[in-house]
């Protein structure tokens, strides 16, 4: 849409008298409402008449004032040290919609520097912070859950140029963190707390972040703050330090679910076990936990559980392995039991349990570690036994003359797929090469 020549006259005149406040909500106005997608206007054409040509509005551009922020930023926050995505958004578009809209039109418009802008926003977030009926505001607004997410934010903003220098020094991935990265932490740390004192447990997530191994922040928590185990710690404002781990692990025994009748993601489910399993062993290494204390009973009901969902996948995946397998009391094989050749075939029962045996395997190194060594000892000697079974019995029936040789013929394709999921395609030859010598005997 373009605007006629002689509005175009008149909308100069009506402009050139705006006072700069005015004039800067103007801008702001239109450079959201081109934002949003509004139905089409002469967006360019205004902004040329307030003088703003160049103010061409980056949708990501505002993901700049949050970047100190940048390595704690999920979609959905799980854990108490992390911010949700949204949530950055919602802090900006509140910002420019509400609290200060000319500033925010500066920022739009290349007027108003960048540590200039993020510290006018966290001073009016902190102002709302400082009343009741801006703390109603901001709860209203961004929801309860989310306020510890807005304490992070603004504690760290508040500091952004020094951290994002300071950490700029440090690797992506630490493997190993040590006094190299230690020593000159401390110092940073003693330096922030002076003016924000409430900032430690933040800067701990910030360097929790870039670790291979979560639990080795406890080391930069002895090097900080001289604390070595939990029964001061968890009194204090750092027990969100640990709380964030607790709460990766629940994130992590999440993932062990497995909706009946439905496949299970094996390689998320072990890599999952075997982070649950590194990280409680690697914190009770690094750091002394009183199992009484708030952080040894929950991870004590952590490993419980880990321990009980595992169990009762072995004992699913041992029923399971029973309807494919199937045996009922008979005295044909000159065994107590017998194949049950008269139990139907269920093509989406077989691939269930090929998806199940991908899970034991992958799961076998961690039975002892993650507390179901027995259950899975008894599957494997059921699932052995079971397969040694029914291998000799379908050969000897296939050996004989049988009225149901085409079904018993399928049960031993179904038996050739399980030990090829199980041994692999070396056994599963063998036993299909003992099949043809059956039949042909």
């Amino acid at each position: 849409m373009a605007i006629p020549a002689n509005k175009m006259g008149q909308l100069k005149a009506l402009f050139s008298v705006l006072s700069e406040k005015h004039r800067q909500t103007l801008v702001m106005t239109i450079l959201a409402a081109k934002a949003d997608g509004e139905p089409k206007l002469p967006y360019d054409d205004l902004l040329t008449l307030l003088g703003c040509a160049d103010a061409e509005p980056q949708e990501d551009r505002w993901e700049e004032i949050f970047s100190v922020v940048k390595p704690l930023v999920v979609e959905k926050a799980k854990r108490c040290d992390q911010i949700s995505a949204t949530v950055l958004q919602d802090v900006w578009e509140y910002y420019l919609r509400e609290l200060d809209p000319v500033r925010a039109s500066a920022w739009l418009s290349g007027k108003e520097v960048l540590a200039d802008i993020r510290a006018a926003i966290v001073t009016a977030y902190r102002d709302l912070m400082e009343t009741k009926k801006g703390r109603n505001t901001l709860i209203k607004k961004f929801g309860e859950d989310e306020q510890a997410q807005l304490s992070i934010l603004l504690s760290l903003m508040n500091r952004s140029d020094e951290l994002e220098d300071f950490f700029d020094g440090w690797p992506q991935s630490i493997k190993n963190l040590d006094d190299e990265n230690l020593a000159p932490l401390r110092e940073f740390n003693e330096h922030l707390i002076v003016e924000s004192p409430e900032i430690t447990p933040y800067v701990l997530f910030l360097v929790g972040a870039r670790l291979v191994h979560p639990f080795h922040v406890f080391r930069a928590v002895e090097k900080v703050t001289g604390h070595s185990n939990d029964r001061v710690m968890i009194k204090t404002e750092l027990k969100v330090v640990g709380d964030a781990l607790l709460d990766q692990n629940d994130i992590w025994l999440n993932d062990f679910q497995w909706e009946r009748n439905q496949k299970c993601d094996p390689d998320q489910a072990v890599a999952s076990l075997k982070n649950f399993i590194d990280l409680t062993n690697g914190w009770l290494s690094e750091f002394e936990v009183d199992p009484a204390g708030a952080w040894g009973k929950r991870l004590s009901a952590q490993r419980s559980r880990c321990g009980k969902v595992w169990d009762e996948h072995m004992q699913r995946i041992q029923k399971m392995i029973d309807r494919v397998l199937p045996r009922r009391r008979g005295s044909v094989t000159g065994r107590q039991t017998m194949p049950d050749i008269k139990r139907d075939i269920i093509e989406n029962d077989i691939v269930l349990v090929e998806n199940a045996i991908t899970l034991l395997l992958g799961a076998r190194s961690f039975a002892a570690q993650g507390g179901f060594q027995s259950s899975r000892d008894k599957l494997i000697q059921m699932l052995e036994s079971r397969i040694e079974e029914q291998s000799e019995d379908l050969l000897a029936l296939l050996s004989q003359e049988h009225d149901d040789y085409e079904q018993i013929s399928a049960h031993f394709a179904v038996l050739v797929r399980i030990v090829k999921q199980y041994q692999g395609d070396k056994e599963a030859d063998v036993l299909s090469r003992r099949s043809v010598a059956a039949m042909a005997a």
